[in-house]
């Protein structure tokens, strides 16, 4: 059995998702359970039934461990939170199906800022597109309900769920793999384009869905859909140390940008580069403001800014990224 008891006063409690992601402000969360068989057969990614108490309310939900790579390698892999079969007081909640939970992979420092530069990496994205995945940062305490394993307190972060993000931005998530890029919203698919090789990441694809959820806007004027990343651990801005470029990138490390967007007009990328510098004081504050980071994780978070607005600033080395070596 699982437990978790949300603290603090939530703002829009009757909204789809208990009012999760109205702040930008930590929530602390405590969850109760059998933890050493949730890590225990954390491979067999099977749901366990729980229970969620919010504010005094029960509300039965089911719990499973996911992921790909941290799935099998962190202590503390991500987990599911299925809400598909829990019965509501009423419908203010009756669209939320599930929410995916990050957890720091492994109890040390290091595991913990990686989080932290993950987490800030969405509320980046968040500030140059509306299309986008709303987090919200958690301090969570993990209890075992049977005693085996010492109560651990961590950090980690909720993902706003797909289906209710679509029914913000007035749209649907469409599955279509082998698509082009430019057949994806032309704006937004330069801007994220532009954003992967400014995250340093390579880990996504729009034909295959790769890290990648397509939204198709309710708007007959708008027929082409927009591409919304998530999954952001293999980055050079989070630097982790078990990211390691394949060998067909042709990369020496992570650290290393490589565009893997398409080839777009000139005008078109201009107009994406617009953006980046008129966001470019929001997403400085938003680091430098962070009060989670350690001195070394917030001096290299600036440095790797740094060296991208070097960049898209240089009209001779944008041009040799985002033009000579862009993929037709």
């Amino acid at each position: 059995m699982l437990v978790i008891c949300i603290a603090g006063r939530l703002q829009g409690q009757d909204s789809a998702d208990f009012g999760l992601f109205t702040s930008d402000g930590i929530l602390t969360i405590t969850i109760k359970t059998d933890l050493k068989n949730l890590i225990k057969k954390k491979k067999e990614g099977k749901y366990q039934q729980a229970e969620l108490i919010l504010n005094n309310n029960s509300y039965s939900i089911r719990v499973k461990t996911r992921g790909n790579y941290r799935l099998e390698n962190c202590s503390f892999p991500p987990i599911m939170l299925n809400f598909s079969k829990t019965k509501f007081a009423d419908n203010s909640n009756s669209t939320l199906k599930k929410l995916k939970l990050v957890n720091v992979c492994k109890l040390q420092n290091s595991f913990t800022q990686y989080l932290f530069r993950e987490y800030l990496i969405y509320r980046v994205f968040n500030l140059l597109s509306n299309m986008s995945f709303k987090v919200r940062l958690l301090q969570i305490k993990y209890e075992d309900t049977n005693l085996k394993m010492k109560s651990v307190t961590q950090y980690g972060f909720v993902i706003e769920d797909q289906k209710i993000m679509a029914d913000r931005l007035d749209g649907m998530i469409i599955k279509r793999t082998g698509l082009k890029d430019q057949v994806t919203n032309t704006e937004q698919i330069i801007m994220l384009s532009i954003f992967q090789f400014m995250m340093g990441n390579t880990d996504w694809q729009v034909a295959g869905l790769q890290n990648l959820k397509l939204l198709k806007i309710n708007d007959f004027n708008e027929p082409a859909p927009y591409a919304i990343p998530y999954d952001f651990d293999y980055t050079g801005m989070v630097n982790a140390s078990y990211a390691i470029p394949a060998d067909i990138l042709g990369i020496q490390n992570i650290r290393e940008r490589l565009y893997w967007g398409k080839c777009y007009p000139q005008e078109d990328i201009l107009v994406a580069i617009e953006k980046f510098n008129e966001k470019k004081e929001d997403i400085y504050q938003l680091y430098q403001n962070f009060v989670f980071f350690d001195k070394a994780s917030l001096n290299y978070s600036i440095s790797y800014l740094d060296s991208f607005y070097k960049i898209i600033e240089n009209e001779k080395q944008w041009k040799h990224y985002f033009e000579d070596k862009c993929r037709d």
